[in-house]
C-alpha cells in the first residue's frame, strides 16, 4: 500500500481510514490559505457499507489501498453470502452481505458484476454510479411543501429511497447507487401520447402554453 497526499483525493479512490477499506463517495476543500485546508470526505467503508465522513487535513498523507477491477457472475445467495464465479478462472468467490449492504437489490443472477478486489480476494462490488428506477409507489406530493421536503418512494426493484414532494407514480428517477440517494427525475408520462418526455422538453412546453 501507498500514501496519497489529500490533495490528490478523488471520488472513487479507495483509502484506508481507522484501519478500514473506504471508498471516497465525494470529496470538498474547505478553507483557505497554505496550511488552513481541510480536505471533507464522505466514505463507505467497504467492509460493511457504512456511510461515514472525515477530514483531514491538505498537508497530511493518507493511506493508498491498491486495488483491481475483475468481473464476476453472480450466482446465487448463501445465507448471510453472496456467491459469485470469476468467468475467467471459473473460481466460485464469496462475499459477505454486509459487504453490499443494501446495494443487493442491483443484483440480478447470472449477470456479470463489477467486483473490487484487493490482494486476491474481492473486498465489495462496484456497480455503475447511477441508476434509473421507476417510482412504482409513493403518497401525493403535501401542497406548500418546499421541493427540498422529501418522502419515501418505492422504486420497481424494491428499494425505498427518499424523493421530493413533486415525484409521482410510474415517473423515473436517477439514483445514486453509491449512498442510494435521489438525483434527479428523468422521465415523466403524458397521458396523451403514452410515451416519455425529457423533464426539459416537458417544462418547455408548460411555457409554451402559457
Amino acid at each position: 500500500m501507498g500514501m496519497k497526499d489529500a490533495m490528490d483525493i478523488r471520488a472513487g479512490h479507495v483509502l484506508k481510514i481507522d484501519g478500514a477499506a473506504c471508498k471516497v463517495i465525494s470529496h470538498e476543500i474547505r478553507g483557505t490559505g497554505k496550511f488552513g485546508k481541510t480536505i471533507h470526505l464522505r466514505l463507505k467503508r467497504l467492509t460493511d457499507s457504512h456511510l461515514l465522513e472525515k477530514s483531514v487535513k491538505a498537508e497530511e498523507r493518507v493511506e493508498d489501498v491498491e486495488t483491481r477491477h475483475v468481473k464476476l457472475q453472480y450466482l446465487y445467495r448463501d445465507g448471510d453470502r453472496f456467491m459469485f464465479m470469476n468467468n475467467e478462472t471459473y473460481e466460485e468467490v464469496a462475499l459477505p452481505a454486509q459487504a453490499i449492504g443494501k446495494q443487493e437489490t442491483f443484483l440480478k443472477e447470472n449477470t456479470e458484476v463489477d467486483a473490487i478486489y484487493s490482494g486476491d480476494k474481492p473486498i465489495t462490488l462496484e456497480f455503475p454510479k447511477t441508476v434509473e428506477l421507476r417510482v412504482v409507489r409513493t403518497a401525493p406530493g403535501v401542497k406548500g411543501q418546499a421541493d427540498t421536503t422529501y418522502k419515501e418512494a418505492e422504486l420497481e426493484n424494491g428499494l425505498k429511497i427518499l424523493v421530493p414532494q413533486f415525484i409521482k407514480e410510474e415517473e423515473v428517477v436517477r439514483v445514486n447507487t453509491d449512498d442510494l440517494s435521489y438525483i434527479d427525475r428523468v422521465t415523466v408520462k403524458s397521458l396523451k401520447t403514452g410515451g416519455e418526455f425529457k423533464e426539459k422538453e416537458k417544462e418547455k412546453e408548460k411555457g409554451k402554453e402559457s
